[in-house]
């Protein structure tokens, strides 16, 4: 009589074949690409006054002193804070700042201004923000274009009225800042066509005063949600995702 282990036992040769094929599997699945959710980013950059710089550069005995005081001030491009779609960040040493994109359209428009008015639909829920009349505000429309002549994609910015009815839209970029402090160069720029919302580059101007928008932000900062960011080390890389 055949007991019952050996009715239910394997043959070696399928045993082999099983750890075989769960090898190739596992092979497979370590090669397959990690996608991450798209972003949309863009970085802040200081403006530098070349004229000016030129004209003090020509006096007598100037770039000795401009050498040992700083003929320009450091503007500062980190801490700059913006709101997209529920979400607050502020720029990082580079100047770049990034969000979840969620918005499908291959266009952005940007508001600048130092404060809103949130509008609520009942407690700690937040209907829409609106711009706030007397407030300095300027509006920006990015949108990309596609070149017939040179067959590329390039972004074609342009100032914007500001919405009549004060409402802000919800994929609308706000910078808090002076609009009079930002310089967003009214001029083509070539586009990176990928899944990621990559606009073109923001100015910073002297005088802006970062401390000061901030501090702005700590009344109405628990009516967003942060962008929370997880870094990844890899051997000879490192990889920053962004949470949704």
């Amino acid at each position: 009589m055949i007991s019952s282990k050996i009715q239910f036992a394997l043959p070696v040769k399928t045993v082999m074949k099983n750890r075989y094929n769960v090898v190739i599997t596992l092979l497979l699945l370590g090669h397959l690409p990690v996608t991450a959710n798209p972003i949309i980013s863009f970085f802040f950059k200081p403006q530098l006054d070349g004229e000016q710089i030129a004209e003090k550069l020509k006096k007598p005995g100037s770039a000795a002193q401009h050498t040992i005081h700083g003929l320009a001030q450091h503007i500062s491009v980190a801490g700059i804070c913006a709101t997209y779609f529920g979400y607050i960040a502020s720029s990082d040493n580079n100047g770049e700042i990034r969000f979840p994109r969620k918005h499908r359209e291959e266009s952005a428009d940007i508001i600048i201004t130092t404060q809103l008015k949130p509008i609520s639909l009942f407690e700690n829920t937040i209907l829409h923000w609106e711009i706030i009349p007397g407030i300095p505000t300027e509006m920006y429309a990015i949108k990309e274009k596609f070149d017939e002549t040179n067959k590329n994609y390039h972004w074609a910015v342009e100032k914007k009225a500001l919405p009549t009815d004060k409402i802000i839209p919800l994929t609308a970029i706000v910078i808090i800042a002076k609009p009079k402090n930002v310089f967003i160069p009214l001029e083509a720029v070539p586009t990176l066509k990928t899944a990621n919302l990559v606009l073109p580059t923001i100015y910073v101007k002297k005088g802006i005063n970062i401390i000061e928008n901030s501090a702005y932000l700590l009344n109405v900062r628990h009516l967003f949600k942060p962008v929370e960011l997880k870094t990844q080390k890899l051997p000879l890389k490192l990889t920053t995702h962004l949470l949704d």
